[in-house]
Protein backbone atom coordinates (compact mmCIF):
# COMPACT_ATOMS: atom_id res chain seq x y z
CA UNK A 1 0.00 0.00 0.00
CA UNK A 2 2.71 2.37 0.82
CA UNK A 3 4.44 1.68 -2.47
CA UNK A 4 1.32 2.49 -4.42
CA UNK A 5 0.90 5.76 -2.60
CA UNK A 6 4.48 6.77 -3.33
CA UNK A 7 4.11 5.99 -6.98
CA UNK A 8 0.96 8.09 -7.20
CA UNK A 9 2.70 11.02 -5.57
CA UNK A 10 5.53 10.76 -8.02
CA UNK A 11 3.08 10.77 -10.91
CA UNK A 12 1.44 13.89 -9.54
CA UNK A 13 4.78 15.61 -9.26
CA UNK A 14 5.54 14.73 -12.83
CA UNK A 15 2.18 16.06 -14.01
CA UNK A 16 2.77 19.30 -12.15
CA UNK A 17 6.21 19.67 -13.70
CA UNK A 18 4.80 19.11 -17.17
CA UNK A 19 2.03 21.61 -16.56
CA UNK A 20 4.55 24.16 -15.40
CA UNK A 21 6.70 23.55 -18.46
CA UNK A 22 3.72 23.93 -20.80
CA UNK A 23 2.77 27.21 -19.05
CA UNK A 24 6.28 28.58 -19.42
CA UNK A 25 6.31 27.53 -23.09
CA UNK A 26 3.03 29.32 -23.81
CA UNK A 27 4.27 32.46 -22.02
CA UNK A 28 7.46 32.49 -24.06
CA UNK A 29 5.49 32.08 -27.30
CA UNK A 30 3.19 34.95 -26.37
CA UNK A 31 6.13 37.21 -25.52
CA UNK A 32 7.85 36.35 -28.80
CA UNK A 33 4.66 37.14 -30.77
CA UNK A 34 4.24 40.52 -29.07
CA UNK A 35 7.91 41.33 -29.60
CA UNK A 36 7.73 40.42 -33.28
CA UNK A 37 4.68 42.70 -33.78
CA UNK A 38 6.37 45.59 -32.10
CA UNK A 39 9.51 44.98 -34.07
CA UNK A 40 7.65 44.81 -37.43
CA UNK A 41 4.65 47.29 -37.30
CA UNK A 42 1.88 46.77 -39.79
CA UNK A 43 1.29 48.92 -42.86
CA UNK A 44 -1.89 50.29 -41.35
CA UNK A 45 0.05 52.02 -38.59
CA UNK A 46 2.31 53.77 -41.12
CA UNK A 47 -0.63 54.57 -43.33
CA UNK A 48 -2.35 56.40 -40.49
CA UNK A 49 0.73 58.50 -39.82
CA UNK A 50 1.40 59.36 -43.50
CA UNK A 51 0.37 63.01 -44.27
CA UNK A 52 -1.89 63.67 -47.27
CA UNK A 53 -3.46 60.18 -47.20
CA UNK A 54 -6.65 59.13 -45.44
CA UNK A 55 -6.21 56.95 -42.43
CA UNK A 56 -7.45 53.40 -42.28
CA UNK A 57 -10.56 54.39 -40.39
CA UNK A 58 -11.52 56.72 -43.22
CA UNK A 59 -10.79 54.29 -46.05
CA UNK A 60 -13.69 52.80 -47.92
CA UNK A 61 -14.43 49.39 -46.61
CA UNK A 62 -12.70 50.03 -43.30
CA UNK A 63 -14.54 50.12 -40.06
CA UNK A 64 -14.39 53.97 -39.80
CA UNK A 65 -16.95 56.54 -40.96
CA UNK A 66 -16.24 57.11 -44.71
CA UNK A 67 -18.85 59.92 -45.15
CA UNK A 68 -17.14 62.59 -43.06
CA UNK A 69 -14.99 64.10 -45.90
CA UNK A 70 -18.04 64.45 -48.20
CA UNK A 71 -19.99 66.29 -45.53
CA UNK A 72 -17.06 68.62 -44.88
CA UNK A 73 -16.69 69.40 -48.60
CA UNK A 74 -20.41 70.08 -48.92
CA UNK A 75 -20.35 72.44 -45.97
CA UNK A 76 -17.31 74.25 -47.35
CA UNK A 77 -18.91 74.66 -50.77
CA UNK A 78 -22.07 76.09 -49.19
CA UNK A 79 -20.03 78.61 -47.24
CA UNK A 80 -18.13 79.63 -50.38
CA UNK A 81 -21.39 80.14 -52.30
CA UNK A 82 -22.84 82.24 -49.50
CA UNK A 83 -19.73 84.40 -49.43
CA UNK A 84 -19.88 84.85 -53.20
CA UNK A 85 -23.53 85.90 -53.00
CA UNK A 86 -22.68 88.44 -50.31
CA UNK A 87 -19.87 89.84 -52.44
CA UNK A 88 -22.17 90.15 -55.46
CA UNK A 89 -24.79 91.92 -53.35
CA UNK A 90 -22.20 94.39 -52.04
CA UNK A 91 -20.99 95.07 -55.60
CA UNK A 92 -24.59 95.65 -56.72
CA UNK A 93 -25.19 98.14 -53.91
CA UNK A 94 -22.01 100.01 -54.76
CA UNK A 95 -23.08 100.23 -58.41
CA UNK A 96 -26.50 101.56 -57.40
CA UNK A 97 -24.98 104.20 -55.14
CA UNK A 98 -22.67 105.32 -57.93
CA UNK A 99 -25.58 105.61 -60.37
CA UNK A 100 -27.61 107.70 -57.89
CA UNK A 101 -24.65 109.98 -57.21
CA UNK A 102 -24.10 110.45 -60.94
CA UNK A 103 -27.78 111.29 -61.48
CA UNK A 104 -27.79 113.84 -58.65
CA UNK A 105 -24.63 115.41 -60.02
CA UNK A 106 -26.21 115.79 -63.46
CA UNK A 107 -29.34 117.37 -61.94
CA UNK A 108 -27.21 119.84 -59.96
CA UNK A 109 -25.30 120.80 -63.08
CA UNK A 110 -28.53 121.33 -65.03
CA UNK A 111 -30.00 123.51 -62.25
CA UNK A 112 -26.81 125.52 -62.06
CA UNK A 113 -26.88 126.05 -65.82
CA UNK A 114 -30.53 127.18 -65.67
CA UNK A 115 -29.75 129.65 -62.87
CA UNK A 116 -26.84 131.09 -64.85
CA UNK A 117 -29.01 131.48 -67.97
CA UNK A 118 -31.79 133.19 -65.98
CA UNK A 119 -29.32 135.55 -64.32
CA UNK A 120 -27.85 136.50 -67.70
CA UNK A 121 -31.22 136.83 -69.45
CA UNK A 122 -33.09 138.60 -66.64
CA UNK A 123 -30.62 140.78 -64.73
CA UNK A 124 -31.95 142.14 -61.49
CA UNK A 125 -32.99 145.74 -62.18
CA UNK A 126 -35.51 147.81 -60.28
CA UNK A 127 -38.80 148.24 -62.12
CA UNK A 128 -40.86 151.41 -62.23
CA UNK A 129 -44.00 150.22 -60.46
CA UNK A 130 -47.23 152.14 -60.72
CA UNK A 131 -47.76 154.42 -57.77
CA UNK A 132 -44.19 154.32 -56.35
CA UNK A 133 -42.08 157.42 -55.84
CA UNK A 134 -39.36 156.27 -58.25
CA UNK A 135 -41.95 155.54 -60.94
CA UNK A 136 -43.58 158.92 -60.55
CA UNK A 137 -40.22 160.72 -60.65
CA UNK A 138 -39.22 158.83 -63.80
CA UNK A 139 -42.50 159.76 -65.48
CA UNK A 140 -42.08 163.41 -64.53
CA UNK A 141 -38.58 163.47 -65.98
CA UNK A 142 -39.81 161.96 -69.25
CA UNK A 143 -42.58 164.56 -69.53
CA UNK A 144 -40.27 167.44 -68.62
CA UNK A 145 -37.89 166.46 -71.43
CA UNK A 146 -40.66 167.07 -74.00
CA UNK A 147 -40.57 170.69 -75.19
CA UNK A 148 -43.90 170.89 -77.01
CA UNK A 149 -46.62 168.36 -76.18
CA UNK A 150 -50.32 168.58 -76.63
CA UNK A 151 -52.59 166.86 -74.10
CA UNK A 152 -53.64 164.11 -76.52
CA UNK A 153 -50.04 163.43 -77.66
CA UNK A 154 -48.76 163.29 -74.10
CA UNK A 155 -51.50 160.89 -73.08
CA UNK A 156 -50.73 158.64 -76.03
CA UNK A 157 -47.01 158.63 -75.22
CA UNK A 158 -47.69 158.03 -71.54
CA UNK A 159 -49.95 155.03 -72.10
CA UNK A 160 -47.59 153.61 -74.73
CA UNK A 161 -44.66 153.78 -72.32
CA UNK A 162 -46.79 152.27 -69.55
CA UNK A 163 -47.74 149.32 -71.76
CA UNK A 164 -44.04 148.58 -72.40
CA UNK A 165 -43.07 148.53 -68.70
CA UNK A 166 -43.49 145.11 -67.03
CA UNK A 167 -46.35 145.11 -64.58
CA UNK A 168 -45.54 144.90 -60.87
CA UNK A 169 -48.72 142.90 -60.27
CA UNK A 170 -49.27 140.37 -63.00
CA UNK A 171 -52.74 139.32 -64.10
CA UNK A 172 -54.21 135.88 -63.70
CA UNK A 173 -53.53 133.19 -66.24
CA UNK A 174 -55.52 133.77 -69.41
CA UNK A 175 -55.82 137.53 -68.80
CA UNK A 176 -54.04 140.29 -70.75
CA UNK A 177 -52.34 143.18 -68.96
CA UNK A 178 -52.52 146.67 -70.41
CA UNK A 179 -51.95 149.95 -68.61
CA UNK A 180 -53.48 149.50 -65.14
CA UNK A 181 -56.08 146.85 -65.99
CA UNK A 182 -56.39 143.18 -66.84
CA UNK A 183 -58.57 142.07 -69.76
CA UNK A 184 -60.16 138.70 -70.44
CA UNK A 185 -61.33 137.82 -73.98
CA UNK A 186 -63.86 135.02 -73.68
CA UNK A 187 -64.25 131.92 -75.82
CA UNK A 188 -67.87 131.39 -74.83
CA UNK A 189 -70.90 133.12 -76.34
CA UNK A 190 -73.60 134.66 -74.16
CA UNK A 191 -76.05 137.55 -74.30
CA UNK A 192 -75.11 140.92 -72.84
CA UNK A 193 -76.60 140.41 -69.35
CA UNK A 194 -75.16 136.87 -69.01
CA UNK A 195 -71.78 138.14 -70.15
CA UNK A 196 -71.77 140.82 -67.48
CA UNK A 197 -72.78 138.30 -64.81
CA UNK A 198 -69.94 136.04 -65.90
CA UNK A 199 -67.47 138.92 -65.63
CA UNK A 200 -68.70 139.73 -62.12
CA UNK A 201 -68.09 136.11 -61.12
CA UNK A 202 -64.48 136.70 -62.11
CA UNK A 203 -64.25 139.84 -59.99
CA UNK A 204 -64.52 142.13 -63.03
CA UNK A 205 -67.06 143.81 -65.32
CA UNK A 206 -67.56 144.35 -69.04
CA UNK A 207 -64.74 146.40 -70.55
CA UNK A 208 -64.90 150.21 -70.49
CA UNK A 209 -62.99 151.96 -73.27
CA UNK A 210 -62.07 155.51 -72.32
CA UNK A 211 -59.08 156.25 -74.57
CA UNK A 212 -57.70 155.38 -77.97
CA UNK A 213 -54.82 153.27 -76.68
CA UNK A 214 -57.17 150.83 -74.97
CA UNK A 215 -59.40 150.81 -78.06
CA UNK A 216 -56.42 150.00 -80.28
CA UNK A 217 -55.10 147.33 -77.92
CA UNK A 218 -58.41 145.44 -77.64
CA UNK A 219 -59.16 145.72 -81.35
CA UNK A 220 -55.81 144.22 -82.27
CA UNK A 221 -55.91 141.46 -79.64
CA UNK A 222 -59.38 140.22 -80.52
CA UNK A 223 -60.44 138.61 -83.79
CA UNK A 224 -64.16 138.11 -83.00
CA UNK A 225 -67.14 140.20 -81.99
CA UNK A 226 -67.20 141.00 -78.25
CA UNK A 227 -69.70 142.60 -75.92
CA UNK A 228 -68.26 145.66 -74.14
CA UNK A 229 -69.68 147.54 -71.17
CA UNK A 230 -71.71 149.97 -73.28
CA UNK A 231 -75.52 150.09 -73.32
CA UNK A 232 -78.16 152.54 -74.50
CA UNK A 233 -80.58 153.80 -71.84
CA UNK A 234 -83.21 156.42 -72.64
CA UNK A 235 -81.52 157.13 -75.98
CA UNK A 236 -78.17 157.80 -74.30
CA UNK A 237 -75.20 155.45 -74.39
CA UNK A 238 -73.85 154.78 -70.93
CA UNK A 239 -70.98 152.66 -69.64
CA UNK A 240 -71.53 150.05 -66.94
CA UNK A 241 -70.01 152.44 -64.36
CA UNK A 242 -72.82 154.91 -65.18
CA UNK A 243 -70.57 157.37 -67.00
CA UNK A 244 -71.82 158.86 -70.24
CA UNK A 245 -70.18 157.92 -73.52
CA UNK A 246 -67.52 160.39 -74.58
CA UNK A 247 -65.24 159.54 -77.48
CA UNK A 248 -66.73 156.80 -79.67
CA UNK A 249 -65.51 154.48 -82.44
CA UNK A 250 -68.70 153.51 -84.26
CA UNK A 251 -68.58 151.94 -87.67
CA UNK A 252 -70.50 153.39 -90.60
CA UNK A 253 -73.26 150.76 -90.46
CA UNK A 254 -76.63 151.57 -89.02
CA UNK A 255 -76.82 150.86 -85.33
CA UNK A 256 -79.63 148.49 -84.38
CA UNK A 257 -79.87 147.42 -80.78
CA UNK A 258 -79.14 148.76 -77.33
CA UNK A 259 -75.83 147.02 -76.50
CA UNK A 260 -72.36 147.75 -77.84
CA UNK A 261 -70.05 145.31 -79.65
CA UNK A 262 -66.36 145.56 -80.54
CA UNK A 263 -65.25 143.81 -83.71
CA UNK A 264 -61.68 142.58 -83.64
CA UNK A 265 -59.25 143.01 -86.55
CA UNK A 266 -61.19 146.03 -87.77
CA UNK A 267 -59.66 149.51 -87.94
CA UNK A 268 -59.68 150.81 -84.33
CA UNK A 269 -61.28 154.10 -85.43
CA UNK A 270 -64.49 152.31 -86.50
CA UNK A 271 -64.72 148.89 -84.88
CA UNK A 272 -67.89 149.44 -82.78
CA UNK A 273 -71.38 148.29 -83.69
CA UNK A 274 -74.62 147.73 -81.82
CA UNK A 275 -76.90 144.71 -81.59
CA UNK A 276 -79.82 143.37 -79.61
CA UNK A 277 -78.80 142.66 -76.02
CA UNK A 278 -80.37 139.19 -76.33
CA UNK A 279 -78.02 138.24 -79.15
CA UNK A 280 -75.29 135.75 -78.27
CA UNK A 281 -71.72 136.88 -78.71
CA UNK A 282 -68.31 136.76 -77.05
CA UNK A 283 -67.38 139.32 -74.40
CA UNK A 284 -64.45 141.22 -72.87
CA UNK A 285 -64.04 141.51 -69.08
CA UNK A 286 -61.96 144.22 -67.41
CA UNK A 287 -60.47 144.13 -63.93
CA UNK A 288 -58.74 147.25 -62.63
CA UNK A 289 -55.49 146.57 -60.80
Amino acid sequence: MEMQEISREEERVVEVDESQRMLETSVEEAESTIYSKLKSPSEDIYAEATPGQPSARYRPGSGGNAKLPDEANTKLSVEVKEQQEKDLQVLGNVGLYRAVCLLLSVICLVLLLVIIILCVKFPSQPQDCHGTEKGIEAKEERFQSTEVCSLQTCQAQYFQQQSQVPACHMCDEGWLHFESSCYFLSRDRMNWDESRDECKKRGADLAIITNKTVQTFLTKKGNLMYWIGLRQRTRNWVWVNNTALGQSYWSGSNRQGDCGLLTGKEPPERSWSSASCDQYSFYICQRVR
